[in-house]
């Protein structure tokens, strides 16, 4: 099971961590955590929130043509990777993390 964590690069396309993944016949479970320290940033206004939650939605809504779908989290980015390992070695996988982010 591949844990994949959208956290800046929230796109399907052109991302080169999904397309390595996309070509393997593992389980993914593709992520994002919506840490509380994001809306005590200054620069985080009522737009920005808005844009993150519509880009949340579009990227929920093209995972779901592929039959997945996207996993939203909210607390300590850290506990949270941390239980959702604990959990999934639980079942009986071998969860790998992988981080969507942009590589340019």
């Amino acid at each position: 099971m591949h844990l994949l964590w959208f956290r800046r690069d929230l796109r399907l396309t052109d991302n080169e961590i999904v397309t390595s993944l996309s070509g393997n016949d593992a389980r993914v479970l593709p992520f994002f955590i919506i840490d509380p320290w994001f809306y005590t940033w200054a620069d985080v206004g009522k737009k920005r929130v808005r844009f993150l939650f519509e880009s949340l939605e579009n990227l929920d809504s093209n995972l779901k043509k592929l039959g997945s779908r996207l996993y939203l989290f909210e607390g300590n980015s850290t506990d949270i990777v941390q239980e959702l390992t604990r959990q999934l070695i639980i079942a009986g996988y071998k969860p790998k993390l992988f981080l969507a982010v942009m590589c340019r």
